[in-house]
């Protein structure tokens, strides 16, 4: 069993989910980057969603396009994730660590020597966002050999037929994406979430976790009792460091406390 699969399992068994927070790896440097993401880890996150910076990330909204472009602008390169991914297990970080990218970068290097630094620096799982399903051979392959499990996206648009045929080749957990759109904080949960939701816990045994939207605790809330097994944040935190950008300490408290309720949400009453 993945350490990502013993996560989700233990928070079953204690009636609760998981916290998933997104961080733009190399954002404000990768010093903030290492401080954010032990914070975060102290805090109440249960898994760890590190994005790989990327020059055209067409799924994500404005205000992660704008992590990603100060990350890359200070120098930021695919190769550094490797390098933050051992700091933050050299610093004590123990939670699981999803490695979000698109397909580029990992082709550029190469599939096989993605996957291997990916684990030897302490990688548990990857998640290609725009890798459709049937040309995801070569991955699956890789990240089996190096014992990575392989995050599936599906969509509101996503058939039932088509969502079977993608869930029965996921490992780790399904990422449900609440909405068709990009990522970004939003007032409420669309009217297409729960329903993908159900869909979703109805055609695998994997835990489902809900992202794209979700910004307060009430949505966790929401999402965690219609069934998901956890929620992905990730716009709402770069927002909550970034307003406080001038004070590190003072961005460090405030992201604690938000995704101390965010957490804190994700717990049968």
């Amino acid at each position: 069993m993945s350490r990502i699969s013993k996560t989700f399992t233990t928070l079953a068994q204690k009636g609760a989910g998981a916290y998933i927070p997104y961080v733009c790896a190399g954002d404000s440097g990768n010093g903030f980057t290492v401080d954010l993401v032990k914070q975060l880890s102290a805090s109440g996150a249960d898994v760890v969603e590190l994005g790989v910076p990327f020059s055209d990330p067409i799924a994500d909204g404005p205000t992660i396009q704008g992590a990603m472009k100060r990350s890359l602008d200070a120098g930021f390169r695919v190769a550094d994730v490797f390098g933050t991914l051992s700091e933050l297990r050299a610093s004590g970080v123990e939670q699981p660590i999803v490695v979000m990218t698109y397909l580029n970068p990992v082709e550029k290097m190469g599939v096989s020597e993605f996957c291997e630094r990916l684990a030897s620096s302490g990688g548990d799982g990857l998640l290609v966002v725009d890798l459709p399903l049937e040309e995801s051979g070569v991955l699956d392959m890789a990240a089996e050999r190096n014992g990575l499990d392989v995050i599936r996206l599906v969509a509101p648009s996503t058939s039932d037929d088509r969502l079977r045929k993608i869930v029965s080749k996921a490992t780790g957990f399904v990422y449900a994406v609440s909405v068709a759109g990009v990522t970004g904080e939003r007032e409420g949960l669309p009217e297409t979430a729960l329903p993908l939701i159900r869909r979703a816990t109805s055609s695998t045994s994997l835990p489902v976790a809900l992202g794209f939207g979700v910004s307060k605790p009430e949505h966790a809330r929401t999402a965690f009792e219609a069934g998901a097994a956890g929620v992905v944040e990730g716009s709402a935190l770069i927002s909550i460091y970034q307003s406080r950008c001038e004070d590190r300490s003072d961005a460090m408290t405030s992201v604690a406390q938000h995704a101390a309720l965010m957490k804190a949400a994700l717990t049968r009453r």
